[in-house]
């Protein structure tokens, strides 16, 4: 079942265009989130979803109604800011009743919601505590609570862990992951990490200048990027950019010894210019067995990053190739002479642009 839907949604504010006809669909009980960097329009695109924002054209349905004139008060829709919002002078029971109390609801439904609702978020007990008192972290749990407790068909949370030391923040995706699973209500996520993306999301769409550049699972996101606006947002790649050779259901770059599988061996032709996406932990260097490609190197630059070491790799013809590795007793020096290897079906041939320079 499809809990939200965007049907060629735009917004534009005056002759500023921030959504750029997006399509989506987000399935019933999914943890689904818009990543992008600032700007990109995930944070107006759920805003419009929660009703905060009304779309210049295109439809917003939620369970198959239409929302774009539904007042906010009147959407199965919470929304979860950065800011928690919580009200300083109730205590924490009192501030998740909030909503369930101006609902009229009889006290004893109360309390049985409030209690089954704080120890799914792990806060029984707390009950009496003023929510000054409390860590940061646990007052982004009693807005959960508060969100949660009534019952929405779509919980939409913009960037709640922003404001959270690392650490903090670390440990409330996994609640937030553990609470979604718990509860099987629709999130949608809104975030400019993309670790935190990529930790919790059952799917999420990545957003460049106002467009969708991809939907997909972390994975496919990640391993199979469509776009190098993707490949590049979300962690490192190498973009080597050459002319491509098809043969069968593989490619090379005849300016180089590269071979690629290609899953879509249509969507390329002999002597088109693309770009072939490397991730960094997917060469092997000196590789102990024959590998589809092989390229010597030398270590121009060694970072370590505690578990792992990052090499910039000079190849021959002057380009830098970023290498990952753990992190062992005995690392490549600067200047050291190295052979780099890795299989056909781990390089990946994408687009050569993001949408959001092709349509311009």
């Amino acid at each position: 079942m499809t809990a939200v839907s965007l049907n060629a949604v735009e917004k534009s504010f005056g002759s500023a265009k921030v959504v750029k006809s997006i399509n989506l669909s987000v399935n019933q009980g999914e943890f689904f989130s818009l990543l992008g960097p600032s700007g990109c329009g995930k944070t107006t695109t759920l805003r419009m979803i929660a009703g905060l924002e009304t779309p210049t054209s295109g439809d917003i349905m939620i369970r198959g109604v239409r929302m774009n004139t539904v007042p906010i008060n009147r959407r199965p829709t919470n929304l979860i800011f950065q800011k928690h919002a919580l009200f300083p002078h109730l205590n924490v029971f009192e501030n998740v009743a909030f909503g369930l109390k101006l609902k009229s609801m009889k006290r004893a439904v109360i309390e049985r919601k409030v209690g089954e609702m704080l120890e799914v978020v792990s806060l029984s007990g707390f009950e009496k505590r003023s929510v000054n008192e409390l860590s940061g972290g646990q007052q982004q749990r009693v807005a959960i609570a508060r969100a949660l407790v009534n019952e929405p068909a779509v919980l939409l949370l913009d960037e709640p862990l922003g404001a959270l030391d690392l650490k903090l923040q670390l440990r409330l995706q996994r609640e937030l992951r553990r609470i979604q699973r718990s509860t099987g209500i629709t999130f949608i996520y809104v975030t400019h990490n993309q670790s935190e993306a990529l930790t919790m999301s059952d799917r999420l769409a990545v957003m460049n200048d106002g467009r969708v550049e991809q939907v997909g699972t972390p994975a496919e996101i990640y391993l199979k990027s469509a776009t190098s606006f993707v490949a590049s947002f979300i962690g490192r790649t190498n973009l080597i950019e050459g002319v491509v050779e098809v043969e069968a259901d593989t490619a090379r770059m005849t300016d180089g010894p590269i071979i690629a599988v290609l899953d879509e061996v249509e969507r390329f032709q002999n002597g088109e210019r693309t770009l072939l996406s490397l991730r960094p932990e997917r060469i092997a260097i000196n590789p102990a067995q024959k590998m589809d490609n092989a390229i010597d190197a030398t270590v121009a630059e060694v970072e370590f990053l505690g578990s792992t070491i990052l090499y910039r790799m000079r190849i021959a013809d002057g380009r830098l190739l970023f290498v990952q590795a753990l992190a062992d007793s005995n690392p490549y020096a600067e200047g050291a002479s190295v052979q780099l290897g890795w299989n056909r079906d781990v390089a990946i041939f994408i687009r050569s642009t993001s949408i959001a320079e092709d349509v311009e």
